[in-house]
């Protein structure tokens, strides 16, 4: 797959992600201050009443168009009005940098630890998870709290965040499903369709109900479900998996046939005066 056809998976992913924010409702968005700015087809998301990367941070940028000096500022300066302590800027390694990498270090940007970014052909047989006493359904609103908390507290994220998780849970491009033991939810998923590609994220499980396959099933169900809705493709994104820092998640990933697409590159900034101003 050459770079261009690449930036599919970052416009999915930038267009998930602003839909889910813009879905909030009015008064989460007042008092957490939770945003989306476009740039060009890149997305900055805020939400300066958390101080965690997920919800702060711009990507898909350095496609559409390419990534310079003053746009770097502009995103920037959008992070620091809004009152973000810190924030992350990820780049793919295939996007356009004018001027190079270090046009982020000169604007303060540190390197952090890469997102790997994964993706999965549906044109190819699509594995079958593991047999286990595990059901897997689809779920609506009245669904929304539960798994809220077992996906907000998997990942130990804030209240403030929590909104975010099933602000789309009922809209037509979004499916949400949960992984239930012997009746009891135990883990959570979401998908977000857009034309012939498919978005997973929204993962999480309890901690008590960990390593009976509830996302490998969870994967599994999505990828028949994208397929059978007409994606040809689908993507997704975790941490990377090393002897420091194992990742299940990155193997369930692998067995159910998603493959590693690239590395994508993160830069964290925080909330000092910018060495470099927006041209006007």
């Amino acid at each position: 797959m050459n770079s261009s056809n690449l930036s599919q998976f970052e416009f999915l992913e930038a267009d998930a992600w602003s839909h889910r924010l813009q879905a909030l409702d009015d008064s989460a968005k007042h008092a957490y201050g939770s945003r989306v700015r476009r740039f060009g087809r890149a997305v900055a998301l805020v939400t300066p009443g958390a101080d965690i990367a997920v919800v702060n941070r711009a990507f898909a940028l350095g496609w559409d168009p390419p990534l310079d000096t003053d746009l770097l500022a502009r995103v920037n300066e959008f992070y620091r009005a809004a009152g973000a302590p810190r924030w992350l800027v990820e780049l793919s390694p295939h996007a356009k940098v004018i001027g190079g990498r270090e046009t982020l270090a000169r604007q303060g940007g540190v390197q952090k630890t890469p997102t790997v970014k994964l993706r999965g052909d549906l044109r190819d047989a699509i594995p079958v998870a593991e047999k286990t006493e595990l059901t897997v359904h689809e779920i609506g609103r009245e669904s929304a709290t539960v798994f809220c908390e077992i996906v907000g507290s998997a990942f130990g994220l804030p209240l403030v965040v929590e909104p975010d998780l099933v602000s789309t849970l009922g809209h037509p491009d979004w499916h949400y499903y949960m992984a239930f033991i012997d009746g009891r939810p135990i883990a959570g998923a979401a998908m977000f369709v857009q034309g012939d590609g498919a978005w997973f994220g929204v993962a999480g499980t309890s901690t008590d109900a960990r390593k009976h396959g509830a996302q490998s099933a969870l994967l599994a169900r999505r990828m028949v479900d994208a397929k059978r809705l007409g994606c040809s493709w689908v993507t997704a994104e975790t941490a990377p998996d090393t002897a420091e820092q194992p990742n299940p998640s990155y193997r369930n990933m692998l067995r159910l046939g998603l493959r590693v697409a690239y590395l994508r590159e993160k830069y964290l900034f925080e909330n000092t005066p910018s060495p470099v101003a927006p041209s006007t």
